[in-house]
């Protein structure tokens, strides 16, 4: 039975990493989903500023590549 023993023990290792993998993958869409819906309720105001914010990462994104090609 040594052999059955260290197949289950492979996939209970493997049904855990798949698990959190899941959990994980969870997190990430719940919290995508719960920005997208503050950002459907916000203000005008509060929708400019989110946009404002988008576009400074861009821009911060873009000088990274930029410094990271001049070598500089």
């Amino acid at each position: 039975m040594g052999t059955w023993d260290r197949l289950r023990a492979a996939l209970k290792r493997e049904k855990r990493d798949v698990d959190e993998a899941m959990r994980d993958l969870e997190r990430k869409g719940n919290a995508a989903l719960d920005a997208r819906e503050r950002e459907l309720n916000a203000t005008p105001e509060e929708k400019l500023a989110i946009e404002q914010e988008r576009g400074k990462q861009i821009d911060d994104d873009f000088e990274a590549v930029r410094r990271r090609i001049e070598g500089t």
